[in-house]
Order: structure tokens, then sequence, then C-alpha cells
């Protein structure tokens, strides 16, 4: 049976770096990716924090000099006119009306670490537990995109004030977007989309040697695995 198409940021950065690893691991899912030490801590410190916001459930021990981020948004909880949501999974169809999540219709997937909806402003918020990338433009796509499925399900909402925060560094980058000044993001992503449209119809999904193919790719199968481009 053919698959049909669906994309989320995760799926278009890794379609980026190697269309054939996205078949692997994000497509076909024959091939599965070996969890590391970070990827364990950043799976720990998002279910912290989502108790903590959620339940007033303490951090632990080693995560104590976080408390500032989630107990700032645990005290708006009881505010009036605000909702305050943790772990939210959101989804659009193609023609941009809001979806359930798992439904087969849903086109693009967003996971939102916490939420502050308003009925006409609301905020976002992705917890990173890695570096800050020297340059984040393209990171920042993220953010714009978790911005347009949270208009498309809140129909009042006009503006989204999003954040990367970066708590390994006590820092954050933010971005503001509006619901009337989205079409230059999807016109720039409007090519790459159709590309991974393409892919998925024609099943072409050929390898793109990197750097990375060196000890990041779990395609063994791949000619170019632990070689890249030497």
């Amino acid at each position: 049976m053919a698959k049909t198409f669906s994309w989320s940021w995760s799926k278009l950065k890794n379609f980026r770096n190697c269309p054939k690893r996205s078949w692997h691991v994000d497509i076909n899912k024959d091939v599965k990716e070996t969890e590391g030490e970070a990827l364990k801590w950043g799976h720990e410190v998002h279910a912290a924090m989502a108790a903590r916001i959620a339940k007033d459930k303490p951090l632990p021990p080693t995560m104590e000099r976080y408390e500032p981020i989630p107990a700032k948004l645990a005290s708006l909880r009881d505010t009036p006119g605000l909702a305050v949501k943790v772990e939210q999974k959101l989804a659009i169809d193609k023609d941009f009306k809001p979806v359930g999540f798992f439904d087969s219709s849903a086109w693009f997937r967003a996971v939102f670490d916490a939420l502050a909806i308003g009925k006409v402003v609301g905020r976002a918020f992705d917890w990173k537990t890695g570096k800050m990338p020297d340059d984040g433009d393209a990171e920042y796509e993220q953010l714009a995109l978790g911005a347009s499925v949270l208009f498309a399900h809140y129909p009042d909402m006009q503006q989204v004030d999003t954040a990367f925060v970066w708590l390994g560094a006590d820092d954050e980058t933010e971005r503001t977007y509006h619901r009337d000044g989205m079409a230059p993001l999807w016109n720039k992503l409007w090519p790459e989309i159709n590309v991974m449209t393409d892919a998925m119809r024609t099943t072409t999904y050929p390898p793109k040697p990197s750097g990375l193919c060196v000890r990041h790719c779990p395609v063994i199968s791949c000619p170019y695995y632990g070689k890249g481009t030497r």
C-alpha cells in the first residue's frame, strides 16, 4: 500500500541532510537510530518540565537550575482567559485546516513542549538541551511552522510569540509571528515540500554524502556509510 505523504520539521530537516537516511529512518522505518546519552537526557528533561508545569511535580536535583522557567508557566495556569498546556500534538491537513494528530488526513504535524494560549495572542516554547547553533536561521523555520499550526487551530489568534529555550546556556531566542505574515514562509518552503512529495510518490531517496556519514548515520547499507565526503 502506498504511503500517504505527511511531514514535520524533523522530517524536513532529515530530508535536507540526506534523502536516503530520511527514507530508512522516517518513512520506511526499517532502520532505528541509537539513542545516545544526549538524546536520553533530552527526553528526561522534557518529561520533567511537563510534569513541573502541569502537575507541580518538583524537578529532580539534576535539573533544579531550570526551575524559574517552568515555575513561571505553572503560575499562569489559573489566569482567566489563558490556557497553559504541555506536550501538545497538533496537525493540519493539506488545506491548512486543523485535524487530529493521528488522523489519516494529517499533512503537517507539530509537537509543542509548552503553550500559553490566549484568545488573540499565544506563546509557544521549545526546550533545547543541546548547544546553541552558530547560525540558527533555518532552525527558526520550526518556530514559524508551529505558529502556522496554532493559527489553524485557534482562528481568533492573531499573534504567536515563540521561543527556543536553551536550558544549558540559560538563554532564549525569540521570534514573533502574525497571522497575516506567514506567506513568505510557505513561499520559501513550497519547492522543498514538492520535492519531498515527489520523492514519496516515486520512492526516490538518493544518498547525500557528507561529514554526517562518518559517525552519525545508522544506515549501514548505504555505500557512503562511515565514509561520507572525505
